[in-house]
């Protein structure tokens, strides 16, 4: 199936209502269509619909003409002047009917474009609260962790101070050891040196 893409402008004047109530249909996701590069809106119609839209289009504007004449030539009498008067007003009253119906239109279009646009932000709203409850609860988990740190902290530094504690403690045996052996070597140097001289 063929599709057509005419300027928004265009529709609006083949199906009779206003740029800004086509531009709220494809807003609202009811009309298929979009917003160009160029900066223009336009409406992607299949072709058998754009057909249908302008020949009916072409038919009213010849319906417009037919009428206009007629009412020209009631217009010579004086009666048929009253008449198409009358029928001139009978026309005004259904050009507004139809105006109101048209705005009434796109007054609904818009509030369905609103609605939407109210789900989206309550939407975004949520997810900001969910991630807001998030963060909150990344902060407690953070303070944990940093508590827990704090007490390894503790832990290690105790732990540093028993090891430098022990390595003292070895040091000192490690210097009693090494007098020990030269007291040791000292009594065997004596012990040579008797046997010597005896």
């Amino acid at each position: 199936m063929d599709t057509i893409k005419i300027k928004a402008s265009e529709y609006a004047n083949l199906i009779g209502v206003s740029l800004n109530t086509v531009k709220n249909r494809i807003r609202a996701g009811v009309l298929p269509g979009e917003k160009g590069e160029d900066g223009i809106w336009y409406v992607l119609l299949n072709r058998e619909e754009y057909e249908f839209l302008t020949q009916k289009e072409e038919e009213r504007a010849k319906q417009e003409a037919n009428l206009s004449s007629n009412l020209e030539k009631l217009k010579a009498g004086f009666e048929g002047s009253l008449i198409a008067t009358y029928l001139e007003m009978l026309m005004q009253k259904d050009r507004q009917r139809e105006e109101l119906f048209h705005e009434l239109s796109s007054l609904y279009t818009l509030l369905a474009v609103k609605e939407k646009e109210i789900e989206l932000l309550k939407r975004a709203l949520e997810d900001r609260e969910k991630e807001k409850a998030l963060v909150e609860e990344l902060r407690k988990e953070l303070k944990e962790k940093e508590k827990e740190i704090h007490k390894l902290e503790g832990k290690l530094k105790e732990k540093e101070l028993e090891l430098a504690q022990k390595d003292i403690e070895i040091q000192k045996l490690l210097l009693e050891k090494e007098r020990e052996m030269l007291s040791l070597r000292l009594e065997l140097e004596q012990c040579k040196k008797q046997r010597e001289t005896e």
